[in-house]
Order: structure tokens, then sequence, then C-alpha cells
């Protein structure tokens, strides 16, 4: 007999191109489960080298468009930390709260948008929004992520490319109008998070939801005193305590063949999950109050080694992202404009955030004049890719007696569930079956 061969060209609804070739024995063994990006390198560590400081978080944010302010919050910390910059309390909760409104956006996204018609049994949202029951939900979440740009428009002048924040603070700060207005907003939504969290429960407690519990190592930013969003020490759930600027020598990368993304180890180990299930799982205690009821109410039981609880994860985290961004804003009051002020030396600094798929990191060498002389990028999915393959590897055996087509479609959504962002766009299914005769 001859081996069984499933090849998966574009996995659908996730941004960029990656594809799933499986390769099954006679005996039913997995002889290759591979998780392959075809997305081409784009080379930002090397053109970053010979510009300026001051260019690099404007730069860096581009990357992604799901998760811009990640990328431009760790770009900018890395240089505060080679120059030896310190930042006012304001700054650090205006850092904050454009992060936790790219949480909003971007789980919504992912939740309802990308995840969804996967348990609902539809092609895509657009066809969930064809069923009058559902297209209230489908509304609703489009007003969840309206809100999540809403806030950024009114931190940075811009739903994706920011305009204010920079080294040393920011150019100029929010209206306290306006925040009271994303903060009523964010009230007005929250029982609408609430009830997602609770939709949940009801699709995974019912086919087709896929049952895969592999204890592999989670990895994520804590604070001791808050849910660590930008900033705190790398922890896992192996016992791994570092400070985040140490990460280039613990979370290693290596090339490997058939894919433009490098594979991620740490150091002396195995691979690693990033992501809203691993902060969910490592700073569980820190959640508000209300997300932690609901996680309760829906049977999540930290920790959770189980990939696809990841929505579950993101679900739990609009809602304390909810909670959080209304206390920040009661925190800022009225905010005043702080002039970013330093002096420009040379130095090396590294910084982690924590973007909406897991840790953000940047760092290099900068000289005295402000010159960058070394850049260090790893986006959350290069840290995820070897561990989706050896998820895979774990999953496809339980499955064999599914067909090609039913195969696929429960790697694809094992695929969905880490949500990875290896473009900003999403490319339609196509997928190819090949027997040997």
């Amino acid at each position: 007999m001859s081996d069984r061969k499933i090849f998966v060209g574009y996995v659908a609804r996730e941004e960029g191109d990656g594809a799933l070739d499986l390769v099954i024995s006679a005996e039913g063994k997995v002889k290759e489960a591979r998780y392959k990006i075809w997305e081409a390198p784009r080379f930002f560590e090397s053109f970053l080298v010979g510009r300026k400081y001051d260019e690099v978080p404007e730069l860096v944010q581009r990357i992604c468009g799901i998760c811009p302010h990640p990328h431009n919050l760790a770009a900018v910390q890395a240089v505060e930390r080679a120059m030896g910059i310190e930042v006012s309390e304001q700054t650090r909760l205006l850092r904050r709260l454009l992060l936790v409104g790219d949480w909003i956006s971007s789980h919504a996204l992912h939740v309802f948008f990308l995840a969804a018609p996967d348990y609902l049994g539809y092609e895509s949202v657009i066809s969930m929004a064809g069923n009058p029951e559902l297209l209230p939900v489908v509304q609703k979440a489009l007003q969840f992520k309206r809100l999540g740009n809403d806030m950024s428009v009114v931190l940075t002048g811009h739903e994706i490319q920011n305009r204010t924040s920079v080294v040393g603070g920011f150019t100029a700060v929010p209206d306290a109008a306006d925040l009271k207005k994303i903060r009523e907003r964010l009230l007005g939504i929250k029982e609408f998070a609430l009830e997602a969290t609770q939709l949940t429960k009801d699709l995974f407690s019912a086919a087709p939801y896929p049952e895969l519990v592999r204890k592999c190592e989670h990895v994520a930013l804590h604070s001791p005193k808050e849910y660590a969003v930008e900033a705190g020490r790398l922890v896992s759930t192996e016992g791994l305590d570092i400070p985040d600027w140490e990460y280039p020598e613990w979370l290693i990368e290596r090339h490997v063949p058939g894919s433009n993304a490098k594979h991620a180890i740490i150091r002396g180990r195995d691979s690693f999950l990033v992501g809203p299930l691993a902060r969910v799982n490592l700073n569980f205690d820190q959640l508000s109050a209300d997300a932690r009821a609901v996680a309760a109410q829906v049977g999540f039981v930290a920790p959770s080694f189980n990939p696809y609880m990841s929505i579950v994860a993101r679900c739990i985290e609009l809602v304390h992202a909810i909670d959080e961004a209304v206390q920040i804003i009661d925190q800022l009051g009225n905010p005043k404009y702080e002039e970013p002020k330093y002096t420009i030396r040379a130095g090396e600094g590294y910084a982690v955030t924590e973007a909406p798929r897991g840790i953000c990191c940047h760092g290099g060498r900068i000289d005295k004049d402000g010159v960058v002389q070394q850049w260090d990028i790893v986006a959350p999915t290069a840290r995820n890719v070897y561990n989706i393959e050896k998820d895979l590897n774990e999953f496809v055996p339980k499955l064999l007696d599914l067909s090609d087509e039913e195969l696929a479609l429960k790697c694809e959504m094992l695929i969905r569930s880490y949500d990875p962002c290896l473009s900003c766009s999403v490319h339609s299914i196509k997928v190819r079956v090949h027997r040997e005769q």
C-alpha cells in the first residue's frame, strides 16, 4: 500500500501564506507533518541598520497591520533601555491602554471572524452572516472590532500606524472627553464579551470540538503587581524566570528547510507556546474578577494544555481587557502633555511586549550618534511555528479514520487556534490530496 498524502496549499482564515503538508504511511504512522510558511523574508532587521534610533519604532510597526502597537512599543522600550531613559507613570498607563486596545481589536477578529466559522459549520463569516440568527452576533462583533480600532485613533491618531508613540513618551495625549466616550463604549459592550465566552462553552461541548492535550512549555510575561502587558519578566510553566532583556540568550531560533519561518526552542529544552493561553495559564490570578468568574463558569481550569482552548482564553482576555481599559482610563483622568526629554547615547537594549498572539521581542545596539548598529526582531508566530508542528504530529494519528477532507479541516482548526500572523493577507483554501498507486 502507498503513503497517504494530504497537502493544503493555503490554510484559510489566517494572516498570510501558510501550507499544511501531511504524509501518513500505509501502517498509519505519521511520516511528515509540516506547517510551511511561504511568506517572503522582509529583511526588516537588515534595513534598520544605519537608521536613526527614532526611525525604528516608526518602521517596525509596519511589520503587521493587525498588531502594530506591540512592535512599536517593544522597539520604543528597547531604545529607551539602550539609552537609559525613564518614562512617567502616565506614559506607562497610556502604553498599557494602547496594547489592551490592540488585544480587543485582534481577539474580536480572531474569535468571531476566523475561528467561529469552524465551530459553527460555516465556510466563512460571510456565510455565517447569512443566517438571520447569527447576523446580530456578526454585527456586534464588528462593533467590538471597531471599538479596538477607535481606541487606537484616540490614543495615536490612526487606526493602524500610530503617530504619537515615540521614544520617551508621546507627542500628544488623548482628550479626557474622548477617553470618557471610549469608557462608555467599553462598558456597553462588556455584556457581549461575557456572552461570547459563554458561547465558546456551548461550542466546545459539541462536535466538532477536537480534544488534544499535549503538555508543552508555555511562555509569557509576568509582573507581580498586574496582568503583564507592556513589560515584565519572562516566565514559563516549566520554571523559566528571567528578565525580559535576556530573551536572546534563552529563546533560540534556528533555520529549517522548507519554510521561511525559523523554529524556536528554549535553550536546552524544546518547542514552546506563546499567546493568550500561555498568558492566562501563567497569570490567571491577576485577571480581573469578572474575567476569572467567567472562566470558572465555562469550566476553564488553568493550566490548560489543549491548544484549542486558546479561543476560550481569548474570550477571557477580552473581558479582562475591557476591565483593564476602564481602570486605566479612570487612573488617567485628564492626561497632560509631557514633552519627551532624554540624551542620545550609545547602548544596547532589549524589550518584550505582549502582542495579541504572544511575546513580541525587539532589541539591538545603538552608537553614540543614535544610529542603529544591529537590531533583532522576533514576532510571536515565529515562536509558535515549531510547536504547531509538534501538535500536528501528536494530533494526526488520532484522526486517521477520517476522510482526507475531514482530517485536513481538523488540522487547519489546530493551526487557526494559534491565530498565526504570517502577513496581512488572508487566502482562500486550496486542498490537494494525492494517493500513490
